[in-house]
């Protein structure tokens, strides 16, 4: 009885030390998930001021090309007047 005690705390302590090692394993591969999370967030964060900037961009061509609408309806209304007054 002794003997079977024996070997089964030999195979408690060989368990136990592939638990410690396992463990250890998982805390390093937690470790550097966390690393690979962090990065994915400020690449995130990166990405949402640089879509932000380029939605600025965008409003102020949209805007731009707007005026330029409207400056070349104005215009084409002076060139009519222009036409309408040298072809009377």
């Amino acid at each position: 009885m002794a003997r079977w005690n024996d070997e089964m705390l030999d195979r408690l302590a060989d368990q136990t030390q592939a638990n410690t090692e396992g463990i250890a394993e998982l805390k390093n591969v937690v470790t550097r998930l966390e690393a690979k999370v962090d990065a994915n967030a400020e690449a995130i964060r990166e990405l949402r001021e640089g879509q932000a900037m380029m939605m600025q961009i965008v409003m102020k061509q949209q805007s731009s090309i707007e005026e330029l609408r409207h400056d070349t309806r104005t215009m084409q209304a002076d060139v009519r007047l222009l036409l309408d007054v040298l072809t009377r």
